[in-house]
């Protein structure tokens, strides 16, 4: 696999500042469903945990990710625990296990409420499509939100896939990205699986489709990881049958991984 770092520090720290100032080290999970799609993009994880669906069925997403990913601006005071997010032209205010919410001055009762998970506050998604107009659908079947407005496709993770993909003449939408799961390996790496159905309505012959991982990696270590130059992912994929299922797994540096995002398409090259 071949790595890309932008920044790299000597100290491979397994350790990152979170949006409360506080040093945590939070761990990869074990498995977990896909619930976000921005643009072309599955969002398979957001330091500290994967956007999470609440008893509200309601779709919340790690504070930091609309900095990071989105091209937001965030401030948060721990001992108020309130957050506030200027994005989309404007400014909201949330509060922790609090309905209430604020756009510009003015509030706004939210069907449920911000959360602290693994010491990170989660903003329900909600708010942005009621209230922004930020552009999305969702689908039923897979249970997953899908972000349309090109807008917010700003983060460093998204530009890094773009920039080094030798094969960006193709098709978005060859497989739905189900779940994914992490094993730890040796030598301070980690072992991705991403499984997928086909739902293209018809079969892919081996080495049609591509389902290509990036993961992007905190300050302390730097950059992220990609086989940009291998594309499509080596080994080709099988020949997938209509509504098969298929599943791909790739090793990566387990040094402080902020985000992982794939794509999941049908080459016309």
């Amino acid at each position: 696999m071949k790595r890309f770092f932008t920044v790299l520090f000597c100290a491979l720290l397994l350790v990152s500042f979170n949006e409360f100032g506080h040093v945590s080290a939070a761990p990869l999970p074990v498995k977990s469903k896909v619930n976000l799609k921005v643009g072309k993009f599955f969002v398979l994880y957001t330091k500290p945990a994967p956007p999470l669906v609440d008893e509200n069925n309601r779709l919340l997403v790690p504070l930091r990710t609309f900095e990071d990913l989105f091209g937001g601006k965030i401030s948060y005071s721990g001992s108020a625990k309130v957050a506030r997010l200027h994005w989309l032209d404007h400014e909201f205010v949330f509060l922790i296990d609090s309905k209430n919410a604020q756009m510009d001055g003015q509030t706004v009762v939210m069907d449920t409420k911000p959360v602290l998970k693994n010491g990170a506050m989660f903003l329900p998604i909600r708010i942005f499509l009621d209230q922004a107009e930020l552009k999305s659908h969702w689908d039923n079947k897979a249970n997953i939100l899908t972000l349309d407005d090109g807008r917010i496709l700003v983060g460093d993770p998204f530009k890094n896939f773009d920039g080094n993909d030798l094969y960006s003449n193709n098709a978005d939408g060859a497989f739905r990205i189900n779940d994914f799961a992490i094993t730890n390996k040796s030598n301070n790496t980690f072992q991705l699986t991403i499984n997928a159905t086909n739902i293209t309505g018809e079969s892919n012959p081996k080495g049609k489709a591509d389902i290509h991982p990036l993961v992007s990696f905190g300050a302390n270590y730097g950059g992220f990881a990609s086989d940009s130059y291998s594309r499509p992912v080596y080994p080709a994929i099988r020949e997938v049958n209509v509504n098969g299922n298929v599943s791909i797994s790739q090793n990566f540096p387990q040094k402080e991984v902020n985000y992982i995002i794939t794509v999941a398409r049908l080459f016309t090259e």
